[in-house]
C-alpha cells in the first residue's frame, strides 16, 4: 500500500478545478494551477494564480489508537474488494499539509479563499478527503488559516498569498489478513471425564 503517496495525490485532486472571473479570461474564468513545491520551484517564472502543497509533517495521532486486531471497514488498495479483511495493531496518523495560495491581483486570492471555504474545499467544519485508492473518505481538518499575506517575489512584482494549515487522518498497516468464512458449525456437545 503506497501510505502517503494515495493522501497526496487525493489533497491535490480536491484542489484542483477552481477558477476565477478575469476580465482577460475566458467566459469559464481563469484556471488555477495546482502543483506540489518542488526544491527547485521559482515564484517569479510562475503562472498565477496558483495553489502550493506541501507536506509539512506526519505526526502520530494517539487519540485514534486501538491495539489489537480490528477488522477494517475498507478495503486495503490492492486486496480484493469482495473479502473482509483484519489489521494488527494499525498505527493511526496525521499528515499535516500547507496549502498557499499565490495570486498577482487581490481579487483573485479573495475569490479563490471564497471558493476554498465551501464544502468541498477546505471548509472549516465539513471538510473531507476522497481517497479512491481504498474508496475511502477520510477526515480533513482545517488547522490554520486562511491567513492574508502580501509581498513580491524576487523581480519585485506584487504578490498576494494566503496560507492554510491542513491535516488529513491516515493509518498506516503492517500485518492485514482476510477473514475466512466459516465452514462448518458443529451443534453437538459433549462431557469431558466421562
Amino acid at each position: 500500500m503506497p501510505w502517503i503517496v494515495n493522501e497526496d495525490a487525493a489533497v491535490k485532486a480536491k484542489l484542483q478545478g477552481i477558477h476565477v472571473k478575469d476580465t482577460n479570461a475566458p467566459v469559464a474564468g481563469l484556471p488555477v494551477d495546482v502543483r506540489f513545491r518542488l526544491p527547485e520551484h521559482e515564484l517569479a517564472t510562475a503562472t498565477y494564480p496558483l495553489i502550493v502543497i506541501e507536506r509539512s509533517r506526519i505526526a502520530h495521532d494517539s487519540e485514534r489508537e486501538h491495539r489489537g486486531v480490528v477488522e477494517l471497514s475498507y478495503t486495503p488498495e490492492g486486496y480484493d474488494p469482495a473479502s473482509s479483511y483484519l489489521a494488527t495493531d494499525p498505527i493511526p496518523y496525521l499528515i499535516e499539509y500547507q496549502v498557499t495560495v499565490y495570486a498577482r491581483k487581490q481579487r483573485h486570492a479573495a475569490s479563490i479563499v471564497q471558493t476554498l471555504s465551501s464544502r468541498d474545499y477546505l471548509h472549516p467544519r465539513w471538510a473531507y478527503l476522497e481517497v479512491p485508492e481504498d474508496g475511502t473518505i477520510r477526515r480533513l481538518e482545517l488547522a490554520g488559516g486562511p491567513e492574508f499575506n502580501d509581498g513580491r517575489d524576487s523581480d519585485g512584482k506584487r504578490l498576494w498569498q494566503v496560507d492554510y494549515l491542513i491535516q488529513v487522518s491516515s493509518e498506516l498497516l503492517d500485518e492485514i489478513s482476510e477473514i475466512t468464512p466459516v465452514e462448518t458449525v458443529v451443534l453437538t456437545t459433549e462431557t469431558l471425564g466421562q
